[in-house]
């Protein structure tokens, strides 16, 4: 097997085995295909690195225009090594200490909280601080119920249920809310699934007046071999563009 006319034995034979190879290229086209498949005001394409954390893979993303999707401390500084901003890269932690919170803070990057206790609690100690709210939107998507984390027993995020005490906290704390986010799961090739979690985002959003970006997480379905199926991007990136769009045109505001 060749990669860009490069022989993978003959690699092996040099590097031994086993012996990771990336073909920028192809990481190149995937991201330029989805860029091209949305037509909104303002587009980020976040990479989420815990699906690879190369340093070199990084850096070309981050050269393309990609935004980082972060879940842990050491994440966020391989990020940094590799040449990302801190405006650029998103902590999404979960079940985390609330020291590598405010560790993630003094680094600046954006920060996403998917629970109520966290939420309220830098709402009094950085009163200032803009931040990302990550809802539960009560969707079962993924490939399977492993990377299903969208669902009502899901650990990942906020409960929309929990939406009026989320409005109460970031009421009475006077929370800069920036953006809120979902994530149904992984491996999605039902792009009408996908949609559906995402006019419940759209509800979530017109609820927060200070709102500068929405962050529809998720992972879609690539195939992994010849004649494999995957989500069509192009229909999904029409259809959701559309929305989009139509959700600004109501609330007279571009995101």
């Amino acid at each position: 097997m060749d990669i860009q006319g490069l022989s993978l034995a003959h690699v092996a034979n040099e590097f031994g085995s086993p012996t990771y190879v990336y073909d920028a290229q192809k990481i190149a086209d995937q991201y330029d295909r989805m860029v091209n498949a949305f037509h909104v005001p303002s587009l980020k394409i976040n990479y989420a690195c815990k699906a690879l954390t190369n340093v070199n893979v990084l850096a070309l993303l981050k050269q393309k225009g990609a935004g980082l999707d972060t879940v842990s401390y050491q994440e966020i500084k391989l990020g940094l090594e590799a040449g990302f901003a801190p405006a650029d890269i998103v902590y999404t932690p979960n079940s985390v200490s609330y020291e590598e919170i405010e560790a993630a803070i003094e680094l600046g990057v954006r920060i996403n909280i998917d629970n109520l206790e966290y939420l309220e609690q830098i709402g009094h100690d950085y009163p200032n601080l803009p931040i990302c709210i990550r809802f539960n939107p009560h969707v079962m998507a993924g490939g399977n119920s492993k990377i299903s984390v969208g669902h009502i027993d899901s650990k990942f995020g906020i409960s929309i249920h929990q939406l009026p005490l989320v409005e109460r906290i970031v009421e009475t704390l006077n929370i800069n809310v920036e953006g809120i986010h979902m994530h149904t799961g992984s491996d999605i090739l039902d792009v009408d699934v996908f949609m559906h979690a995402t006019d419940i985002l759209f509800g979530v959003a017109e609820k927060f007046k200070t709102l500068q970006y929405i962050d529809f997480g998720s992972g879609f379905k690539v195939p992994y071999k010849p004649n494999d199926i995957e989500t069509n991007i192009e229909e999904l990136g029409e259809e959701m563009s559309k929305r989009f769009n139509a959700f600004c045109d109501k609330i007279g505001k571009e995101l």
